[in-house]
Parts: structure tokens; C-alpha cells; sequence
């Protein structure tokens, strides 16, 4: 338990933050994962094996941010860190990640088999690992945006936009919140809000609020939207195994041992 604990919120602190050491491997400018790229070639003549190439990547990654940010940023005005992290890494997590995936009981359940729902999440559509793709802008320095993708298909199942300024502590949801969550997967889920079910007793609030959705029958994460309560906005989201990733990484936050005094 210590041992996933330890992974499992590197991880996240990876994703959430930046630098993508350890479990992640630095991808050089004129490299696709580990595939030296011949550059008298083409690119349409490079044979990726199934993988996107880094500069698809980072397109992708400027897409995303203008599509889910409204913004209108164009490649001359961002930079970019490219990493990636290999399917056998992401299958060992998710392993060790299963064992601790334990939905809290409900205040109203009376069935003590539901009071033990294990989530779970599917990564089968995940077969050549993740790139994660930080953007900053020059427009606003302070300001970066964080993108996981899936390197097969360039799926983004994680960004988020965090503004290195400290912000007050997030309060409790209320049905604002809950509102624009809503809302917002309406517009950009890929999932209909009517086939996923908001789970009030998963939320949690730090600095930013997290709202967790899963499938109707409870068992499979679906997504977490993150919204500052401060600017009243949705600031990112996660979806499939990244929220999956980043409930049971806090859940082993949470029910770790305090250290002794």
C-alpha cells in the first residue's frame, strides 16, 4: 500500500504540476518515443508504429486549450515540454490503483455490498502509452496549461489550467458548481450527462474543487471536472483512468497513516 501510495502520487503530481520525472521519459525535439526521426525525411514518410509524433502532440495540445478555453493561442506565442509515460508503467499503476478504488458508503445505503462498491476504469483503448504535453504562454507567463493524451490516437483525457498565484482555500460545492460541471460536459463530454451519474460523497476541495462523475451502475469512473470557486469557472477536467488516477490517489492520501509525533 505504501509503495502505490508513494507511485501513484508522484503521478498525479506530475500531471498536476510539471517536470515529469521518474515514471516519465523525456522525449527530445527530433524524437517520437523512442524512434529516432531521419530528418532528410518527410514527415508524411516517417513511420510512427502507431504513435503520434511529438509535434502532433503538441498541436493537439493547442488545440485542446483553445477548444475547452476558448482561447485563440497560435504556436508562436506558446512553449511546450513534451513527456510520456509507456504502457507497462500505466498497467502497473492501474493494478495497484484497483486495490484502493473503494466508493465511500452512502449515508442512506442500507446494503452493505453497495457500501463496498469498488470502482474501477477501462485504459483497454490505451495501448501505447501517454503524452503529457505542458504549454506556456508568453502572452501570460504565469499561466500554463497541462495536457494528457492518449500517443495512439491523441484522445485528450486530462487538461488543466492553473495560474501560479496563491487563492484562497475552495469552499464546498453548492448547485452552481454542480451546474457548471454540468454544463460543461454537456458541451465537451464525450460521454451524454444522461449515461454518467455525479457522485457528491467523492468531491474534494483544495485549492480547486474536483467534482466526480461515474457510470450509472457506480463502478466506473468517468470523469472529474475541476472548477476554482473563486472565479466560479471550470479550470479542467479529467476523464476515464485519469480520473480514475486522481480520486484513488487522494483516497490513499487520505486514509494514510499521520506520521508519528
Amino acid at each position: 500500500m505504501k509503495r502505490y501510495y508513494g507511485i501513484t502520487m508522484s503521478l498525479v503530481s506530475m500531471l498536476l504540476i510539471s517536470g515529469c520525472q521518474g515514471w516519465f521519459n523525456a522525449v527530445p525535439k527530433d524524437t517520437v518515443m523512442v524512434q529516432k526521426i531521419v530528418q532528410e525525411q518527410k514527415p508524411d514518410e516517417v513511420d510512427y508504429e502507431g504513435v503520434l509524433s511529438q509535434s502532433a502532440a503538441e498541436s493537439l495540445g493547442l488545440n485542446a486549450v483553445n477548444k475547452y478555453f476558448g482561447q485563440n493561442l497560435q504556436m508562436d506565442q506558446v512553449q511546450f515540454e513534451v513527456s510520456m509515460i509507456d504502457q507497462v508503467k500505466l498497467q502497473e499503476l492501474f493494478k495497484e490503483a484497483s486495490t484502493v478504488a473503494v466508493m465511500p458508503a452512502q449515508a442512506e445505503s442500507t446494503d452493505s455490498d453497495s457500501e463496498r462498491t469498488m470502482l474501477t476504469s477501462d485504459i483497454s483503448a490505451i495501448t501505447k502509452g501517454l503524452y503529457y504535453v505542458t504549454l506556456t504562454t508568453s502572452t501570460v507567463p504565469l499561466e500554463n496549461f497541462q495536457i494528457v493524451l492518449n500517443a495512439k490516437d491523441g484522445d485528450v483525457l486530462r487538461i488543466l489550467r492553473s495560474i501560479s498565484v496563491a487563492e484562497n482555500r475552495s469552499p464546498q460545492q453548492d448547485s452552481t458548481f454542480i451546474d457548471l460541471a454540468n454544463r460543461f460536459l454537456e458541451n465537451h463530454g464525450s460521454y451524454p450527462l444522461s449515461e454518467v451519474k455525479y457522485q457528491p460523497q467523492l468531491d474534494r476541495s483544495n485549492t480547486n474543487l474536483e467534482l466526480y462523475y461515474t457510470s450509472k451502475d457506480n463502478k466506473t469512473m468517468r470523469y472529474c471536472v475541476v472548477l476554482n470557486t473563486k472565479r466560479k469557472e471550470v479550470v479542467g477536467f479529467s476523464k476515464n483512468v485519469m480520473a480514475f488516477f486522481s480520486y484513488t490517489a487522494k483516497q490513499s492520501a487520505e486514509s494514510a497513516p499521520s506520521p508519528a509525533l
